[in-house]
């Protein structure tokens, strides 16, 4: 027992020796080394799970890209069946899914999504589906997730715009009213790009000043009135109207709510003329004088209601002049541009049917719609202040206009004031809420003033007004008026041509 616990302890020592550990562990390595086939072993199963993860990472990388191939084949073909449709997004998701399913089908994958979005004229179509690994699941990775996304133009539309001009006396000066014609002819032939008649494309034009002239709805939104009907002669009642009361004076609501009421101005110190001779009448629109005379004085050409007419418009673009006494009121002129787009009465011709939705123009997702709006100065109520020609200046506050005389009873009871600075301010602050009355119903709003007249605060009512603050110019000479023109042009021709 002693002997044997002696050899116990000089094991101990032995081991306990640094020399002696050294060199037992280069005797384990050398035996290791010695031992190939164990050694690769080891190694080959230290490698195995990279290289499998490796090959399975290849293997499984392929099946993604064929799955993502085939996935968006079907989005791509979903995107382009839901370009020609104009519904709800329900119903544009439901369609898109219809065709993915019908087109997307692969073992191991599986749809998981279809949705479209809408933007203007651009189509988006987003699908997404899942995979199942074959080998990545060494890795954990048991299925992984694929996405794709189509955008689409639609192949066309169609454009509803109204030009609303200022046809005021001002624009006499310096030959603005030419200035005036020849721009919009370069705006209109830009619009209608050599189309007499274009399916896709319908003008109106709204020549304003003091008042509008409603042409040829005129007889059937008036009151009782002791005028007789719409003539071209002189003498007689030519379609100007003056504005209704209250809301409703600006307001895009029908004669059925209430009817308008004829403009014309009786005799006065201000406008001397005799009804029972004609040869004391000079109503206005071929030169520029104050002294003009008769009951249509700053009643200007009848507007023109939407039509796709290139002949109808160019001749409307030649018949605006100027139209001397009034004022200019940029809210009638606005409220009228609405009334002509808008579907319901007096103008309807927004509600023609698009045979490619089944719904109105004005409804449609197909059209687009626009005004352009643009004057040669301040908005302002005239008053005549000294002698012209028979005429005298009045006692009153104002010309007569499309809202009466300021300060009498139908101008008192829309603007409650009879002072001419106050009043200005309330047609700028009603052309405002026209313009986002127009904006919440996706008319987009250009804006242009013209000349050296415009003030900086009538410059930046037109800028507010515009639907952005790269849709309002200003010009202050013929040619910047033709450029701005142009450009507008060349912008409405993209509303309605998609390329």
């Amino acid at each position: 027992m002693k002997a044997t616990a002696m050899a116990i302890d000089r094991k101990r020592e032995r081991a306990s020796d640094p020399a002696n550990r050294a060199t037992g562990l280069f005797a384990r390595l050398r035996a290791m080394r010695e031992n190939r086939r164990g050694a690769m072993a080891v190694n080959f199963a230290l490698l195995l799970i990279p290289l499998l993860a490796s090959v399975g990472l290849s293997i499984d990388g392929s099946r993604f890209l064929l799955t993502r191939y085939h996935l968006q084949s079907a989005v791509d073909a979903a995107a382009l069946a839901v370009a020609t449709v104009y519904q709800d997004k329900p119903t544009l998701d439901a369609l898109a899914g219809k065709f993915v399913t019908n087109n997307f089908s692969l073992a191991d994958a599986s749809l998981d999504t279809v949705s479209t979005a809408v933007t203007g004229d651009v189509i988006t179509v987003d699908g997404s589906a899942t995979m199942q690994t074959l080998f990545m699941s060494i890795l954990q990775v048991s299925e992984v997730h694929v996405s794709v996304r189509t955008k689409v133009k639609r192949a066309g539309g169609g454009l509803l715009v109204s030009l609303v001009l200022d046809n005021t006396g001002s624009m006499w000066s310096g030959s603005k009213i030419a200035s005036l014609r020849s721009a919009s002819d370069i705006l209109v032939d830009a619009i209608f790009d050599g189309e007499a008649e274009p399916a896709d494309l319908r003008v109106s034009i709204v020549p304003y000043a003091s008042t509008v002239n409603v042409g040829s709805v005129a007889d059937s939104i008036v009151g009782t009135h002791s005028y007789g009907l719409r003539s071209d002669d002189k003498d007689k009642w030519k379609g100007c109207v003056r504005e209704r009361s209250g809301a409703n004076s600006i307001a895009d609501t029908g004669p059925d709510v209430e009817k308008w009421y004829p403009f014309f101005w009786e005799p006065s110190v201000d406008n001397d003329y005799d009804l029972d001779d004609d040869s004391t009448i000079y109503p206005g629109g071929s030169y520029n004088s104050n002294g003009i005379t008769g009951p249509n004085i700053g009643c200007p050409t009848p507007i023109l209601p939407l039509t796709n007419s290139y002949a109808d418009v160019d001749a409307a673009v030649d018949a605006l002049s100027a139209w001397n006494r009034g004022g200019t009121l940029g809210d009638i002129g606005m409220a009228w541009g609405i009334r002509t787009l808008s579907p319901g009465e007096p103008f309807t011709e927004s509600t023609e049917l698009d045979p490619k939705t089944g719904a109105t123009l004005w409804d449609s997702p197909r059209w687009r719609k626009a005004i352009m709006i643009m004057t040669d100065g301040d908005n302002l109520f005239y008053d005549l202040p000294s002698d012209a020609g028979p005429n005298e200046a009045h006692p009153g506050k104002s010309d007569y206009t499309g809202y009466g005389r300021l300060g009498e009873s139908q101008a008192n009871a829309i603007f409650e004031t009879n002072n001419a600075n106050n009043a200005k301010g309330i047609i700028d602050t009603r052309l405002k809420s026209l313009c986002t009355t127009a904006k919440g119903q996706d008319v987009i709003i250009y804006t242009v003033t013209f000349g050296s007249s415009p003030s900086s605060s009538t410059k930046q009512i037109f800028q507010d007004c515009a639907s952005d603050p790269g849709k309002y110019y200003h010009a202050p000479s013929q040619t910047e008026l033709e450029n701005a023109f142009g450009t507008i042009g060349a912008e409405l021709s993209k509303l309605r041509i998609i390329e």
